[in-house]
């Protein structure tokens, strides 16, 4: 499989909302694009962030997003007013931290410590 790029779909409940939530969070002016009514994508590098209006369960998997510094991100998001956890650090491989948005869907930030733990296909 030659994949080119992903797109992650993610349930809230209400779609404004959340996209002025996730737009604060992801640092965008706006969507990217919004192929139909009641759709919305943010894209994020290879990869296309899609929120839309469904049924949340806060049980959807997690989104985790890599960052070059999670300190430096972590703090802006503190400093936003989002609860997030303390980094954890698997020593030479990646530190993490995870938080949850409005509508419970769980998101995790994470910086890579080792690039040779890296997958390949993102160097």
């Amino acid at each position: 499989m030659n994949v080119t790029s992903v797109t992650v779909g993610i349930p809230v409940s209400n779609l404004a909302e959340a996209g002025m939530w996730y737009e604060q969070v992801l640092q965008k002016q706006g969507p990217d694009i919004q192929p139909e009514e009641g759709i919305v994508e943010y894209q994020l590098g290879d990869t296309w962030l899609q929120l839309f209006e469904g049924a949340v369960s806060g049980n959807n998997g997690i989104f985790r997003i890599g960052v070059p510094n999670i300190h430096t991100e972590r703090s802006r998001l503190v400093e936003l007013g989002l609860t997030i956890t303390e980094v954890e650090e698997l020593p030479g491989v990646v530190a993490y931290c995870d938080f949850r948005d409005p509508d419970g869907n769980q998101l995790s930030l994470y910086t890579v410590l080792n690039r040779e733990a890296e997958p390949a296909n993102t160097k």
